[in-house]
């Protein structure tokens, strides 16, 4: 795949009608989906608010949402505004408890699936019956946990804000951090596969050629060793989070990129370190605002809040690699069973081009044998990765943005997310997968992050990203790793070449082309 987004797709409203409604880019569904997953579900919802337009539709298989609250704002969001916080926290003290049994039982229950025992006439009610537990069992975890975790946080930095002025965003957000979640586990688990290549010459010499080392000598069996037991653990882990994408398990060239990357970083920054500094000023953080409640009843009821906030990090991180991503993993091995079996049949030439058919067609298919040519196969393969080729734009309808030549002196506005300023040279960077690309101080601009992309905040010195958010996972995961960041700069992307050399001011805001 090549690193320079397409910018020959084009991205078109389904028509005039949608053009009065802005249209958001959503971070939940980040990449192009391919057929399957773009139509198992409900591809596009419907009206649920007395509005005519549905809710979300998809552009280029790209999920968009409609938006009544563009341009984005740090205060608090308008679907916040109005609404009853829980009464405690009991629900993020306890979520795994909660809410992990039913998925797992889920898991289970694909990982058990066996297409040759479904009969003929029951392949649309066998998979609708699949498809709705994963949605009970997604549906808990993002509801009483992800949404709750949000509304905590979210609520807690705008009183803070308030109280004390914009100035000191930084420090109310600061307050969320510096606590153990999977992802910075993840990330200090490769970085110690580092540390062992770092050392051994037959190490490094195996992951410059992308494989494992398969000497026999101490570091390379230490290695191994300490790579399968990362991949036991994380191996599930699919970076653009699509069932028709291969998991770290199934292709280690990601993970092994990774690791060669980090063995080429200074020990200061190693996830542990950072989460050690992170962790210091946060506790500094909580002694100071105790001590200003002493004679201030906001700040009273900002302490009391605080806690429940600051399950934000741990609940955003955790709930991926421990919900979604066991959810799309054990899906994808569905998938690739009735794939397999309609290859063995002669019906696919592959098992994953069941994936380049739409769900109605799939049932069709396994129903009737009427199948699609190869021919189409191929080129809806081909437009996909197209698609995933380029980087969509944060907002159709009304309130796109306006392309920006690139000059010299341009300065991209966004979200001001992690405090601090860093200039280097930027890397435009389309999906998670050409990460690897990045070297040590490059700033990654980007659509957005997600759970995968957190190994690579230990490679870059600053992030930029089109959509999100203060309390989004690049905001979140930047303050962590102690980085400036600005999100929400709508078309970052564009402004911003790739190559040039920018400052990052993650404390105002701002992004500024020095060079280009």
């Amino acid at each position: 795949m090549s690193d320079a987004p397409d910018q020959s797709v084009t991205f078109d409203l389904p028509g005039p009608e949608y053009e009065e409604a802005t249209w958001l880019h959503n971070e939940h569904g980040s990449a192009s989906a391919a057929p399957l997953a773009r139509t198992v579900g409900s591809g596009r919802s419907t009206p649920d608010d007395g509005h005519e337009l549905p809710t979300r539709i998809f552009v280029n298989s790209f999920a968009y949402s409609r938006s009544e609250d563009w341009p984005p704002t740090s205060t608090l969001p308008s679907h916040l505004e109005g609404v009853d916080l829980p009464e405690d926290d009991s629900n993020l003290q306890n979520w795994r408890e909660r809410c992990l049994p039913l998925l797992n039982e889920v898991v289970a229950e694909f990982d058990a699936f066996d297409p040759e025992t479904v009969r003929a006439g029951e392949w649309r009610e066998t998979i609708d019956r699949l498809q709705a537990r994963s949605g009970e069992a997604m549906g808990l975890v993002h509801s009483s946990a992800v949404f709750e975790a949000q509304m905590f946080s979210e609520t807690f930095t705008a009183r803070y804000v308030t109280e004390f002025g914009p100035a000191r965003q930084a420090e109310g957000l600061a307050l969320l951090q510096g606590f153990p979640n999977v992802s910075t586990d993840r990330a200090a688990t490769l970085w110690g596969l580092g540390r062992i290549a770092l050392g051994s010459p037959e190490v490094m010499s195996a992951l410059n050629s992308g494989v494992l080392p398969s000497g026999g000598s101490d570091p390379e069996i230490e290695f191994r060793a300490e790579f399968d037991a990362a991949m036991d653990t994380y191996g599930h882990m699919n970076p653009l989070m699509m069932e028709d994408m291969p998991t770290w398990r199934e292709d280690v060239s990601v993970p092994l990129a990774i690791v060669r990357q980090f063995a080429t970083e200074n020990e200061e920054r190693s996830p542990r370190v950072v989460e050690q500094a992170t962790t210091a000023r946060r506790i500094e953080l909580e002694a100071e605002l105790r001590e200003t409640a002493k004679s201030s009843e906001v700040a009273v009821d900002l302490l009391t809040l605080l806690p429940y906030a600051q399950h934000v990090g741990a609940v955003t991180e955790d709930h991926n690699l421990l919900a979604d991503q066991k959810v799309y993993n054990a899906s994808r091995t569905r998938w690739l069973k009735i794939g397999e079996m309609l290859r063995d049949r002669g019906a696919v030439e592959q098992a994953v081009d069941v994936y380049q058919y739409e769900y109605d067609e799939l049932i069709e298919l396994l129903e009737s044998d009427k199948r699609l040519s190869a021919d189409e196969v191929a080129s809806r393969r081909e437009q996909l990765t197209r698609w995933r080729r380029t980087i969509p734009p944060a907002v159709l309808g009304k309130g796109a943005l306006v392309e920006v030549k690139a000059v010299a002196g341009v300065v991209v506005s966004g979200m001001a997310a992690a405090a601090g300023t860093y200039t280097g040279r930027a890397r435009i960077i389309t999906v998670v997968t050409e990460a690897e690309s990045l070297e040590e101080g490059d700033v990654l601009v980007c659509d957005l992050t997600t759970p995968s992309w957190t190994p690579y905040f230990a490679v870059i010195g600053a992030v930029v990203t089109n959509i999100g958010s203060i309390l989004a996972h690049g905001a979140i995961v930047a303050r962590e790793f102690g980085i400036p960041a600005v999100v929400a700069t709508g078309d970052g992307t564009v402004q911003i070449p790739d190559g040039a050399t920018v400052t990052v001011d993650g404390t105002a805001g701002t992004v500024t082309v020095v060079n280009v």
